[in-house]
């Protein structure tokens, strides 16, 4: 109980005593967590958005024109019976005719000029969420294809391109967030470490009557939390006002509706952050002080 008291009350003096260099460190992990959320915001929207454009894929298979009108409800049917689909829609010509009539302007004398038959019959097939990656896309094409329908669309190339590309931004947020955590962690320790080296005196002597390393480290690692839990609470206050000030005015100047509104960051990504934040700075403090003892005398 008496080393646990003594242990706190260094920590304290030191937090005071050395108030400038504590705010430091604490506002170096603030801003890497800053950082680090803003890019956990845009990847937790950008994959709510994505969710929500997998549900609107679909496959569009066109009949031959030889199809009749019942063989075309059958293979409807089939088609809404797979466990793959979640819903199936009929297409007429005259339903194709009046699609595009009302999403293209001046269309109307060029249909007339090509005939009633210009546009084919299809099905219109949204696939449940699980199949809306490119292969599963893809293979479900595939099984559609045969003499009943001329042609099988599926965006196969944008499709293919857009998961490349959440791909390749889902790698670089790894590298950036590791690289911002390798900064954090190396600037918030130098920082520990001037601390620690302005206490020299005190260490060596405590090392010189018997004091182990766990009681010398101690109090550094309660400082390190301190650090660690006044920047998470930094950041995360910073990381709303992000989202209240940018975020939002953006969605509303640019006027988006892909997904509704830009969501912040859920519980769960709040709690791991702070303690992320906590762990950084208890982290840090440990390394700065392994350091001066291992170069000490």
């Amino acid at each position: 109980m008496h080393s646990l008291q003594h242990i706190l009350r260094r920590a304290a003096r030191s937090l005071w005593e050395h108030l400038y260099l504590n705010a430091m460190a604490a506002l170096v992990i603030a801003a890497a967590l800053l950082l680090l959320g803003v890019y956990l915001t845009v990847q937790f929207n950008l994959n709510a958005i994505v969710d929500t454009w997998d549900r609107d894929i679909h496959v569009s298979a066109y009949f031959h024109e030889d199809v009749s009108q019942d063989r075309r409800f059958v293979l409807r049917d089939q088609v809404a019976a797979r466990p793959e689909v979640a819903q199936v829609r009929y297409v007429s010509p005259a339903d194709a005719r009046e699609w595009l009539l009302a999403r293209v302007d001046d269309i109307g004398p060029v249909l007339d000029e090509l005939g009633p038959d210009a546009l084919p019959a299809s099905l219109e097939i949204s696939l449940v969420p699980t199949q809306a990656t490119p292969d599963a896309i893809a293979a479900f094409a595939a099984s559609l294809a045969g003499p009943d329908f001329d042609d099988i669309d599926y965006g196969r190339e944008w499709i293919e391109r857009f998961n490349a590309f959440l791909s390749l931004l889902q790698l670089l947020g790894a590298v950036l967030g590791a690289l911002i955590g390798i900064a954090a962690l190396f600037l918030v320790a130098n920082t520990v470490y001037l601390i620690v080296y302005n206490r020299k005196d005190e260490l060596e002597i405590q090392k010189l009557v018997g004091a182990t390393p766990t009681f010398i480290t101690a109090p550094f690692l309660l400082e390190g939390a301190a650090q660690g839990l006044l920047g998470s609470i930094l950041a995360l206050v910073g990381l709303w006002g992000v989202h209240r000030l940018l975020v939002v005015r953006l969605q509303d100047a640019l006027q988006l509706g892909l997904a509704g509104e830009l969501a912040f960051l859920p519980w769960s990504y709040l709690v791991g952050l702070f303690l992320l934040g906590v762990g950084l700075g208890v982290a840090a403090s440990f390394l700065s002080v392994r350091r001066f003892l291992a170069s000490a005398p």
